[in-house]
């Protein structure tokens, strides 16, 4: 078929078919009409519809299909068509058509394909005979439309069919599960060629296949609810018009998991068991695993539901957790599920009862084999109602206690072993102790023989009670009673006797802790009570005859009315007491009170005290120079009134009388500054007291203060004298209230005192001080030194203004006054700021001549300073010039200018510029004529008008001369060539007319001739060299024509040179650039010098005058760049040179320091404002080798990290700003630097070992760390209170240290942290226990008793137990028994060398008399019960827990037990050790024993033989009678010679005391109201006052002592070394001391004075002292008692030489410990450790409240005097280095003797230290003190109770004291 578009078109009917076998037919609108008759093969004629049929055609109307257009065809007919056609696709792009000939004629054929779009594709002609053709290259799945074409005759005949090609099958096909089991995704690629639709189809065996219908646009799709882990079959089959293509695939779901998973460990099986999952699969998988290691990794079927292994084959651990994976598989795709379980853990091993008491039980056991996550632990008891107790302790908890128990309860203790959900247990049963009974009491209600008790009853569980009655360390009652029962009754005991009970709780055969009470039956009263006061004023002594039967002891109560003041507790010993300190002049009550427990029988009796005096007495100024307040602490008692003078030299002056209720008086009228002594007396009565003290007036201030002279660095101020008494003046310079030069001291004398140095412009205070004693008085005027003049005063400007600038000068000012003066006229004014340095003048005169005036204003002060300057003058006016009759001339004239001018100047210039003549004219001439020029020429005339040396404006003209007739040479032309520094070249037109030569002259500005030439005249130019710059030159040129010549000339000038060495740089002010150079040679008019911005923009200006050198610019911007221009002036010309310069940037600020460590730390700033700077500048000193990171990377930024830094270093660090560092070749400038300093911190000490070094000490070393650092902190922490013990610094030099004053058997800890400065290290720390110490010493009560003991003529026998001896110092190990032969009982305790002797040195050696027995193993450590262990000993009957017996040894070193002596006083003693061989060896020879003895026991008499009865009668006979006879001798003596046996005592007073007897002897010193003490004491009173004093009284050294009373002896003063040859520099109140070694073992001295602190230490360096006591408060009272000598922190001072700082303070409740290093300025690299110690509860002119604080305060300087081999003197002082100095010294040196001898010299002591410094022990209450330290020292070492067993041995010959007494009667 063919397609004409529009037109003709040709249609050929397929319609002829066989079926209707017609020939004719029409074809109308798609209706067939039959009547035409065809001949196939015939022509055939067509026209379209518009055409007219034109018969007798055929005709055949059709209807185009493609068009309405009607056709017509006529005959003949066309061929016929093909039959049978038919198109089949044999592939996607291949299509086979097919026909059969038809009838007729038919000469060819073709085929023809066209595509949907109607696009024709192929056109293929083939022969009439063929029937196919093949269509190749055909696009899959398109529908084609086949037309052949049969041809005759020119017509055709056409056969129409349509065929798709078979579609492309889909790519890519995949069929993916995504991890589901349930579903599956289908995607494909979409095919090339057309698609109609997809057929998907999923299938699967024993699966309903699932079938889709798709769009050809859809490339996916999703098939869920499939069955887990089946093989699924995808097809996707592409349809096309009927045909179709396929792809497959398959795919699998993911198998499904199993369910009910779960796995059960028991000891032998590990089973693991399950639930199939849905859907198929092939098999399982199991692996079993223990974290990261596989146990067991095994395939089983998939018909298996559980699996089985053997625990031991996979090596299970108790208590571990195991993880199991069930895998399902199904092709290579698996699905797994977890589960896991445990092992069950094993139980605790070894569990047991670690610790029980009263409410706590502690279990502890062993680890369990395996893993466990904790324990749990439960408590019950036997009462199923009880709560029970439950904890969870921690995987690595090995004990637990159990708290809050029932005492005597049984518990259950259940220890679970956890392991996630499993657990085990293991059980132990346990009792609690029984608690003891409360509230125990003891009480005799009121009887003598009987005593009740009665306790509460223990709280808890309890079976019975024991009860023990004791006495007199025996038990002497045993008694048991039932649980309900809480009282007993004792009967038929001793009155006023002292007894014991103890109560046991009893249950289950466990016994609690002993409660323990005493009780006391009631004691008798006493009788015959005597009290006196012995006419003292502060105590009162009361006596008593002794009361009857036992007592304890007696209470004396002293009573003000019905007030009690003071109960004494008094031994029976001692039937008397002593109150002191009572209030004088009152009446008390006394009441004796005899005691023996709680019973009490009272006695009264009253007696008065004498009145006292007042106390601190102080006289006061107020402040004010007449006057003077008296004030007291009021008199201690009942008084009066009071009685106040006040006197001067003796003479009494004022006196005042104030009621009792008043403590204060006031006297006026007193002389300034004048020392008064003033005396209080109180009056009780008729008697009185007085006191005194001193007090000085303030002193006047000084009268008339003026300031007298001003300068710029001096002030001069005079004052008139100060009335009353002055000792010296003071003048302090201050500003702004800072002191600026140390204070100037002058005599009384003068009056008047010059400063210098001072600071111009500056107002400072000016203190002028009148000293007297301590007191000042300070009057005060300010003055102002007289402000510097400014300098470089320039005046510049032009005619109607001026400008001036100036260069401040050094100093302080308030601003500037600038003075403009013209002749006698009003000076202009202008008020400058002080910031500011010019100003202008405008609407001046010109040309005037004007005086400036630059004044400095400081305050009311001026300096002035002066320059001149001159306004430019006024250019001229009215300026004409005209030729007139001579044509060689021109006539100038001009207006008179304004205002002032000194003339004119006048050039004129020809045509060229070149200057031809010149003149100059007076001012007030305005004519002047020109003569001799060129005729005919044009001139330019130039006209200035000068004032001084300042021009105006150029004004000019220009005019022409007149023709000439005459024929003379005449130039045309002149001018110069060039110009250079030392170089002139001119030329010229040659002249008309003719000459023969020119001779050209060179003359200088004084027409000197500089040089001339004789030049051709061919020559048109000429030049001069070696010329001056700068300098004016006039050249003449002649022209010679024969004898006639004719002359031109000019004035020209050199170019001036630059100036050299130009610089521009900062200077101190970071705003200014200076810039300076120096001149060139040759001449300058002047300098112009300008500053440059770098965008060129000019900033400033100035002009210079030709003598200058430099200029300053102010007011830049800091740290920018500018240029810096110099043009040099002469003339118009100019030379010019440059350079750069830059501003100094500001500094930095807020320089602060971060995140400091041993090696780094972070610095950081602010950047400066309104500066420019490109960078930072940081340097340290020292100058080590850092490394610096910016961590911003940026120079701009304000941080920096300094790393590599030495520990513990103190770094100075310098930052500046840099402007000008960014390009290389730079110049950068730098700010002023800002420095700070840091330390950072040091390194922590390294290899800290601390071991014991004895029971009370730990002995620590270390290595220092690699660092800088001052000192070290100790520090000691007891572990089990965590309470600090211990603190100490120590020098950097340590590297080791002791600590002491312990406990023994303790754990401690020790820190050590490395100090540097205020930072500290990280701290080292170790632990350690103190060794064990001996046992505690027993109290006098815990010894063998005599009472209880049974004794034999050869034997004794006792008991003792373990509760003897405490374990707070380690166990006890061994015990002996210690036997000394004594008849006496002075010996309280047995000879403490060890061993001592055996029993057969003893019997072998008349001279033994002690011996012990062999040691014993102590069984005191064994259990809960071991404290009440009783050791039964039998002494003297060879028993083996003694040794066994001594018969058949001979070694005398053999520890036995041998037989006593019969009839023998013997003594006993138990001696225990907690250590006695070294590492508890039995090795005798290394042997290091710790022992404690109990007392002795009172003496045990053996047994005699039955003969010696009598014998003993007899002796007890004689010795009543000898008794009868002393007795009746010492009443005698005591009734008529009472005074002569009181002499008898003072002679023995005054001797030394053995120690022994030392108790004894203070009772006597005390007996009488302390009698015999004040005698000793006055006795002290004129020791060694006759000694010369002349260096101490000196006028030169008075100031230099702190009382005028207080003293050193020439023979005993400690000398300094002279200063300058002054022969009063050597001396300080100071005295040497001698000690128990050395003759200068000590330095008493007073508290230093503000004026003598230097002195002090140079005593202290000169002296070579290492050791200072210091036993005063600085104030004390209000009143100053001693400088404050020393640093107040860790910065080092100097005073005067000498260098000291401190390095460590260790603050105590009661002391203080300081440390200083000390140098000498000289001698830096040497230097001495110092230490001060700083007693600091010792009133003055008093004694401290207890003995014990004193006694242990000098017991530890004496520890560390001892430890500083090759120290000098140790300095001791107070206020006036005489009371408590003296004090300390001798306690020090009698501490010393307590352990060296057995006597004792108090008055001897103090007798020897006043021989070297008076006054030592200044009061009567510090030398009772000393004795009262020595006694509570004694009775330390002693019995602490039960004295009256004490007998002390008489102290003198007792033949000696009767035969005395005899011949007094």
């Amino acid at each position: 078929m063919f397609a004409i578009r529009d037109s003709v078109f040709t249609v050929v009917c397929l319609c002829i078919s066989a079926f209707f076998k017609m020939d004719k037919l029409v074809l109308v609108n798609d209706k067939i009409f039959s009547g035409f008759s065809l001949t196939p093969g015939f022509q055939l004629l067509g026209t379209n519809n518009s055409a007219p049929l034109v018969p007798p055609y055929s005709s055949m109307l059709l209807q185009n299909v493609y068009s309405p257009s009607w056709f017509l065809f006529c005959s003949p007919a066309a061929p016929s068509v093909v039959e049978n056609l038919e198109a089949t696709s044999l592939s996607s792009d291949r299509l086979v058509v097919s026909w059969k000939a038809g009838r007729g004629h038919i000469e060819n054929l073709r085929v023809l394909l066209v595509d949907q779009n109607q696009v024709s594709l192929r056109n293929i002609s083939a022969k009439n005979t063929t029937t196919s053709a093949e269509l190749t290259d055909l696009l899959p799945g398109t529908l084609y439309n086949i037309t052949v074409v049969t041809e005759a005759v020119g017509l055709q005949g056409f056969a129409f069919t349509q065929a798709y090609t078979v579609p492309a099958a889909v790519s890519n096909l995949t069929l993916n599960n995504h991890g589901s089991s349930e579903s599956l995704e289908a995607s494909w690629t979409r095919p090339k060629g057309g698609v109609d639709f997809y057929l998907v189809t999923l299938q699967a065996p024993e699966s309903t296949p699932q079938q889709r219908i798709l769009l050809s646009n859809i490339t996916q799709e999703v098939f869920v609810g499939l069955t887990p882990g089946r093989h699924y079959l995808l097809s996707v089959i592409s349809s096309a018009g009927g045909q179709s293509s396929e792809s497959r695939a398959v795919g699998r779901t993911v198998p499904g998991r199993v369910s009910s998973l779960s796995m059960s460990i028991d000891s032998s099986t590990l089973q693991l068991t399950w639930l199939p999952p849905r859907g198929d699969w092939d098999a399982y998988s199991v692996v079993i695993t223990n974290g990261l290691a596989v146990l067991l990794n095994q395939t089983v079927s998939k018909w298996s539901r559980q699996l089985e292994v053997s625990v031991h084959s996979l090596g299970l651990v108790p208590g571990c957790v195991y993880h199991s994976e069930l895998s399902v598989h199904s092709g290579a795709l698996a699905s797994t599920a977890h589960c896991s379980s445990r092992l069950e853990p094993r139980p605790v091993q070894q569990l047991l009862v670690r610790q029980a008491d009263e409410t706590s039980l502690g279990i502890q056991w062993s680890r369990p084999v395996g893993h466990w996550d904790n324990f749990t632990v439960l408590l019950k008891d036997k009462n199923p109602d009880s709560h029970w107790t439950k904890s969870v302790l921690s995987w690595e908890t090995r004990d637990w206690t159990f708290r809050g128990l029932t005492p005597g309860r049984c518990y259950t203790v259940t220890v679970s072993t956890n392991s996630g959900n499993l657990s085990t247990s293991v059980s132990l049963t346990a009792w609690t102790t029984p608690a003891p009974v409360g509230w125990l009491q003891v009480s005799s209600l009121g009887s003598t023989n009987s005593l009740q008790t009665q306790w509460d009853l223990s709280s808890g569980e309890a079976d019975s009670y024991q009860i023990l009655l004791i006495h007199d360390s025996s038990v002497i009652r045993n008694e048991s009673m039932a649980a309900n029962f809480s009282s007993i009754i004792f009967r038929t005991l001793t009155p006023g006797a002292l007894y014991k009970v103890v109560v046991i709780t009893i249950r289950a055969g466990l016994a609690s802790r002993q409660a323990v009470a005493e009780g006391r039956t009631v004691p008798a009263a006493v009788t015959d009570v005597r009290v006196s006061n012995n006419g003292r004023t502060d105590f009162l002594t009361v006596s008593w005859n002794q009361a009857a039967g036992d007592i304890d002891s007696y209470l004396v109560t002293l009573r003000d009315g019905e007030k009690t003041l003071h109960t004494l507790a008094v031994s029976k010993s001692n039937p008397g007491c002593v109150f002191n300190s009572l209030v004088s002049g009152r009446l008390y009550n006394i009441s004796i009170t005899s005691c023996s427990g709680h019973d009490q029988n009272h006695t009264f009796i009253q007696e008065r005290t004498q009145p006292s005096k007042v106390q601190n007495p102080t006289a006061t100024h107020g402040a004010r120079d007449d006057y003077l307040k008296v004030y007291w602490r009021h008199a201690v008692g009942d008084f009066d009134r009071y009685q106040v003078f006040i006197k001067h030299n003796n003479t009494f002056l004022q006196n005042k009388t104030v009621p009792k209720t008043q403590s204060e008086c006031v006297f006026i009228g007193l002389v300034p500054g004048r020392l008064y002594t003033v005396l209080v007396n109180t009056w009780s009565g008729l008697y009185e007291a007085s006191t005194s003290t001193h007090g000085r007036t303030f002193p006047a201030a000084v009268q008339s203060l003026v300031l007298a002279g001003q300068g710029t660095e001096e002030l001069r101020v005079v004052w008139t004298a100060a009335p009353g008494d002055v000792d010296h003046y003071e003048v302090q310079l201050l500003f702004s209230d800072m002191k600026v030069f140390p204070p100037i001291t002058l005599g009384s004398w003068v009056e008047e005192c010059i400063l210098s140095s001072l600071t111009p412009g500056r107002l400072y205070k000016i203190l002028v001080s009148t000293f007297s004693g301590p007191n000042q008085k300070a009057q005060y005027i300010e003055g102002r030194t007289v402000p510097s003049r400014v300098k470089n005063i320039h005046v510049s400007g032009d005619s109607s203004s001026l400008k001036v600038s100036w260069t401040p000068g050094p100093g302080d000012l308030d601003g500037y006054s600038v003075f403009l003066y013209r002749e006698s006229q009003e000076p202009a004014i202008r008020h400058v700021l002080k910031h500011q340095n010019e100003v202008s003048f405008d609407w001046l005169q010109p040309g005037q001549l004007y005086a400036v005036m630059v004044q400095t204003v400081s305050g009311e002060l001026l300096n002035n300073n002066t320059a001149t300057g001159r306004t430019v003058p006024s250019a001229v006016t009215g300026l004409q010039v005209e030729n007139i009759v001579s044509t060689c001339s021109i006539q100038v004239s001009w207006q008179e200018v304004l205002g002032v001018a000194d003339g004119y100047i006048l050039q004129v210039l020809d045509e060229r510029g070149g200057t031809v003549a010149s003149a100059w004219k007076p001012f007030g001439l305005t004519r002047y004529r020109f003569d001799g020029l060129t005729p005919g020429k044009r001139y330019r005339v130039l006209i200035q008008t000068t004032s001084g040396d300042v021009h105006s404006l150029v004004v000019s003209a220009e005019a022409r001369t007149g023709k000439t007739t005459q024929p003379f040479l005449i130039f045309i032309y002149l001018s110069i060539k060039t110009t250079t520094t030392t170089s002139l070249s001119f030329r010229w037109s040659p002249p008309e007319g003719d000459f023969q030569h020119y001779e050209v002259f060179l003359y200088k500005s004084d027409e000197s001739l500089q040089e001339s030439q004789h030049i051709q005249p061919s020559s048109q130019e000429c030049s001069f060299q070696g010329l001056r710059p700068g300098a004016p030159y006039r050249m003449v040129i002649q022209t010679h024509s024969g004898d006639q010549t004719n002359q031109t000339s000019m004035w020209a000038r050199t170019v001036p040179t630059a100036v050299v060495s130009l610089t521009a740089r900062s200077i101190n002010q970071s705003d200014a650039l200076w810039v300076n150079w120096n001149r060139g040679a040759g001449d300058v008019s002047g300098y112009l010098l300008s500053l440059y911005n770098l965008d060129g923009s000019r900033q400033a200006e100035q002009q210079l005058g030709s003598e200058a050198t430099d200029g300053v610019f102010s007011g830049l911007v800091p740290g920018r760049q500018y240029q810096a221009e110099v043009l040099s002036l002469s003339g118009e010309l100019q030379n010019r040179a440059s350079t750069m310069g830059r501003t100094t940037p500001k500094p930095p600020v807020s320089f602060l320091f971060g995140g400091v460590t041993n090696t780094s730390l972070e610095i950081t700033w602010s950047g400066p404002a309104d500066c420019d700077y490109d960078d930072f500048d940081l340097q340290w000193s020292p100058p080590d080798q850092l490394s610096i990171i910016n961590p911003y990377q940026s120079r701009l930024s304000c941080s920096r990290i300094l790393k590599g830094m030495f520990p513990g270093r103190r770094y100075t660090l310098s930052l500046r700003t840099i402007s000008g560092a960014i390009q290389p070749g730079d110049t950068p400038t730098y700010s002023i630097p800002i420095q700070n300093s840091i330390r950072t911190k040091p390194k922590r000490v390294h290899s800290l070992h601390c071991r014991p070094q004895s029971a009370t000490s730990i002995s620590c070393s270390w290595g220092p760390p690699e660092a800088d650092f001052d000192s070290y902190s100790i520090e000691c922490l007891h572990q089990e209170s965590h309470t600090l013990v211990y603190s100490r610094r120590v020098g950097q030099d340590s590297s080791s240290y002791t600590i002491t004053q312990l406990e023994p058997h303790k754990h401690y800890t020790i820190s050590v942290k490395v100090i540097s400065d205020r930072t500290t290290s990280e701290e080292a720390v170790d632990s350690v226990v103190t060794m064990i110490d001996r046992p505690p010493q027993p109290p006098v009560s815990v010894r063998v008793s005599v009472k209880t003991a049974m004794v034999t003529k050869s034997s004794i026998s006792f008991q003792f137990n373990c509760s003897w001896f405490s374990d707070i110092n380690g166990a006890i190990r061994f015990f002996t028994v210690v036997v000394m032969e004594s008849e006496g009982v002075s010996e309280m305790q047995p000879d403490q060398r060890h061993p001592l002797p055996s029993y057969l040195d003893y019997r072998s050696n008349s001279s033994i008399k002690s011996y012990q027995t062999s040691y014993f193993t102590s069984h005191c450590s064994e259990g809960p019960d071991s404290s009440t262990f009783t050791y039964n000993i039998s002494l003297g009957t060879g028993m083996d827990l003694l040794g066994g017996s001594c018969e058949s040894s001979r070694d005398l070193g053999h520890l036995c037990d041998g037989p006593l002596k019969t009839k023998t006083s013997y003594r006993l003693s138990v001696r225990a050790f907690t250590q006695m061989f070294e590492k508890e060896t039995t090795d005798s020879q290394a042997w290091s024993p710790l022992f404690t003895d109990t007392f002795l026991s009172t003496p045990v008499i053996t047994k005699t033989e039955p003969l010696s009865g009598v014998i003993e009668g007899i002796s007890a006979g004689l010795f009543l009678i000898i008794m009868i006879i002393g007795i009746t001798a010492l009443l005698i003596c005591r009734h008529r010679a009472h005074k002569l046996c009181t002499l008898l005592t003072l002679l023995f007073a005054f001797s030394p005391i053995k120690v022994t007897n030392f108790e004894s002897y203070y009772n006597k010193l005390l007996a009488d109201s302390n009698y015999l003490l004040s005698e000793q004491y006055e006795d002290l009173k004129d020791v060694g006052r006759n000694q010369p004093l002349d260096s101490a009284l000196l006028p030169e050294n008075r100031g230099k002592n702190r009382y005028n009373n207080i003293l050193p002896y020439d023979s005993t003063r400690v000398k300094l070394s002279y200063v300058d040859d002054d022969p009063c520099s050597d001396y300080i109140n100071a005295s040497y001391i001698p000690g128990n070694h050395f003759r200068r073992e000590y330095i008493a001295t007073q508290g230093p004075l503000p004026g003598t602190k230097d002195d002090f230490w140079k005593m202290v360096w000169e002296q070579n002292v290492h050791n200072m006591v210091m036993v005063t408060q600085c104030v004390e009272k209000g009143r100053v008692k001693c400088d404050h000598y020393w640093p107040f922190d860790q910065d080092p001072l100097y005073y005067g030489d000498l260098i000291v700082q401190m390095l460590s303070e260790s603050v105590l409740p009661e002391w203080t410990i300081r440390e200083f290093r000390i140098c000498s300025e000289e001698q830096l690299s040497f230097s001495r450790l110092v230490r001060q110690f700083h007693y600091t509860v010792w009133p003055d002119h008093g004694v401290p409240e207890s003995t014990q604080s004193l006694v242990q305060f000098v017991r530890t300087v004496r520890d560390y005097i001892n430890r500083s081999p090759g120290s000098g003197p140790t300095v001791v002082h107070c206020s006036a280095g005489v009371g408590r100095t003296g004090t300390f010294i001798v306690l020090d040196r009698l501490l010393q003797l307590l352990n060296t001898r057995d006597t004792l010299d108090i008055y001897g002591a103090v007798f020897d230290l006043r021989l070297h410094r008076s006054h030592m022990v200044q009061t009567e209450s510090q030398y009772l003190y000393l004795h009262q330290c020595v006694r509570d020292v004694l009775r330390a070492r002693k019995l602490r109770s039960e004295q009256e067993d004490l007998v002390y041995p008489m102290f003198f010959n007792t033949a000696f004291v009767l035969d005395f007494l005899s011949g007094l009667i």
